[in-house]
């Protein structure tokens, strides 16, 4: 799929975006070779054929609490943020803008790496102990 060669190990999602910077979809490493390894898709088609149109988005500000509630029927989410910018006449505006792409890995990921291992147990029974 040409323009799609960004997604790799690292990144398993991409948003994709219309030239104004407006959210058109997302495209998933696993769902883009499912449809080339099934033959569905060429390398030559475009990223429509394997982009998901239907998709949640959140704000920046939105608690993980809430992020991880959506996370348990949908794959991922898009995080967007308001971006002030100017129109041809200095009239400012916002403008909506993807800030990035959540799934439950990359929360579990957040958790796993800032954890503070305790040396008894849970952190409970650390706070009880001081």
């Amino acid at each position: 799929c040409p323009g799609s060669s960004g997604i790799n190990a690292e990144y398993g999602q991409l948003p994709v975006v219309y030239p104004d910077g407006s959210i058109s979809g997302a495209i998933t490493l696993h769902n883009m070779m499912r449809k080339v390894t099934s033959g569905k898709v060429l390398a030559g088609d475009p990223v429509s054929k394997v982009m998901y149109n239907q998709f949640k988005k959140v704000s920046v500000d939105t608690p993980l609490f809430a992020v991880s509630k959506i996370l348990d029927h949908d794959h991922f989410v898009i995080v967007t943020k308001g971006w002030q910018c100017y129109d041809d006449e200095g009239i400012e505006t916002e403008k909506e803008i993807v800030y990035g792409i959540l799934s439950r890995v990359d929360i579990v990921n957040y958790i796993m790496q800032n954890h503070t291992p305790t040396t008894n147990g849970s952190a409970a029974e650390h706070e009880k102990d001081s």
